[in-house]
């Protein structure tokens, strides 16, 4: 197994007042037996991700309310990530409210050498959260990958998607996410399928109003994930102007917005930028 992604300290998880006092258990259980004596973890708000941390400092970390529950979570031997409310066990104390946030200067915050996700930090607004910034603690292609399909999920609102890597023979998924996706994980698509044609060309699909055969083929091919999506689109992955993977995402509700799309483009241009510059 290669070696996990080197991720920037957490400085931007954001402290919330109006939470009430909560006690936070995490079921680790779902790591499974070969990997539960590892407590190394990872977690995504979606502008940044952080670790590897220990499960007790999440645990932490979501009781002072530094930690968002809506974030994602990934343990090193996993290949998808998973909603942390699937995870935390919250009970609530709503009657006795969390102390007042009061920030600390920024040069006195040692976010810089520390990986304490308890400490307190501001909320970050969308227009301060740069692509590039996504994929600041990628080591290599996989890690960007993994990080760019991340946010673009948590921004999108996405229920399911897809990320297609293109290997020596055609397209493998490297990273899914939906109810089915560790049965997704492997899956080999040859690249005439109607979608991934699409992508070789540099096309984005999106499959509506009315989606012809790539679009049909992304939607089934989503619904493989447990999930019937009536909007979804794909954007390709190009590094030095070959196809190196393809972004599949999905979502129950209709309609794709220019804005999402133009989010994810956004995202994929900085990995381009950043694949060209370090010759991934």
């Amino acid at each position: 197994m290669r070696n996990p992604p080197r991720f920037r300290p957490p400085r931007l998880f954001l402290a919330r007042e109006s939470c009430r006092m909560r006690s936070i258990k995490l079921l680790t259980d779902a790591v499974g037996p070969a990997s539960c004596a590892v407590d190394r973890w990872y977690v995504s708000d979606g502008a940044t991700a952080v670790g590897p941390v220990g499960i007790e400092l999440i645990a932490r970390g979501l009781e002072a309310g530094k930690v968002p529950l809506e974030s994602y979570v990934r343990h090193e031997a996993w290949k998808v990530w998973r909603p942390l409310s699937e995870l935390a066990v919250v009970s609530v104390d709503s009657a006795a409210p969390t102390p007042p946030y009061h920030p600390r200067p920024a040069e006195t915050i040692p976010g810089s050498v520390m990986d304490d996700i308890t400490l307190p930090g501001r909320p970050v607004f969308p227009d301060e959260v740069m692509p590039q910034d996504v994929l600041a603690g990628a080591a290599d292609l996989d890690d960007a990958l993994l990080l760019l399909f991340n946010a673009s999920v948590l921004r999108t609102g996405a229920d399911a998607g897809l990320v297609h890597v293109v290997r020596p023979g055609g397209a493998v998924v490297l990273y899914a996410h939906g109810p089915f996706s560790r049965d997704m994980v492997g899956e080999r698509t040859s690249l005439v399928d109607p979608v991934l044609a699409a992508a070789v060309e540099g096309n984005t699909v999106v499959a509506e109003p009315a989606p012809g055969p790539a679009g049909q083929a992304l939607k089934d091919r989503l619904l493989h994930l447990g999930v019937a999506c009536e909007a979804a689109w794909m954007v390709p992955v190009l590094a030095g102007g070959r196809l190196v993977a393809a972004i599949e995402l999905g979502r129950k509700a209709p309609r794709v917005r220019a804005s999402e799309l133009a989010i994810v483009e956004a995202l994929v241009d900085a990995l381009a930028n950043r694949a060209d510059h370090d010759a991934w």
